[in-house]
């Protein structure tokens, strides 16, 4: 005597049809939720890093959604900007530990023949940084359109920005003082070798910890959703 054990599948078998036909969706959700988790906390990580971080480094984090189709969510810091330099090149040597790009101010001296080959430009004891650490984009402007009208150098004593060698200190300087007393302040100071920054920004260690997180929470929980969902036939 035979007994024959049949087992039903079909259940299973549309249950597996379901989750693979949802998973494309979920999949995307997930990673996008963890996407804007890991840029959010980028964000908040600047503003314990750099001191005063400018409006334009805060929001330089951007998110590519995924897709169904892409199955990929991209985090990066933005690589273009209105005006002067792109947060991408600016940041690079805190996030990778790299030597600095030079500044767009220092290929104007260099073009104009008053900054020397191998050297590079810092701030002067008697600049004026703004808020943010940095010198202005408008007194940049100025200081520019000074040196162009007496062809850089110190000759052109209408101007207030100079450049000359002070003291042995090679740099862009401004006239201050009375016409009896006239001293010189120092504003930028060129160096030779290109400045190094410590990589002290942690862009990969932040983002690799919350995906390795998150995802699988987040992964679970749109499953979830998207299969009490779903349209049944």
């Amino acid at each position: 005597m035979d007994v024959s054990v049949k087992l039903d599948t079909s259940k299973f078998e549309r249950a597996a049809a379901e989750l693979k036909k949802q998973l494309p969706y979920a999949s995307s959700v997930a990673l996008n939720n963890v996407a804007f988790r890991i840029r959010g906390e980028e964000r908040s990580a600047m503003g314990r890093v750099f001191k005063n971080p400018a409006k334009l480094t805060l929001n330089s984090v951007l998110v590519k959604k995924a897709t169904k189709c892409s199955g990929i969510a991209k985090i990066f810091i933005r690589d273009q900007a209105t005006n002067g330099t792109a947060p991408s090149k600016y940041l690079a040597p805190s996030v990778i530990d790299v030597k600095r790009n030079d500044k767009r101010f220092e290929r104007a001296l260099q073009h104009m023949g008053v900054l020397p080959s191998g050297m590079y430009v810092v701030h002067g004891k008697a600049a004026r940084l703004n808020k943010h650490g940095n010198i202005s984009a408008a007194t940049y402007k100025k200081i520019l359109a000074e040196l162009r009208a007496g062809s850089g150098s110190g000759q052109d004593k209408k101007g207030k920005y100079f450049v000359g060698k002070v003291n042995g200190v090679l740099g862009v300087w401004k006239r201050a003082g009375s016409k009896r007393r006239p001293t010189v302040k120092p504003i930028l100071i060129f160096l030779r070798g290109k400045p190094d920054y410590k990589k002290r920004f942690p862009f990969l260690r932040i983002a690799e910890g919350i995906a390795r997180r998150h995802l699988p929470i987040e992964l679970n929980k749109a499953m979830d959703h998207a299969i009490a969902t779903a349209k049944r036939p």
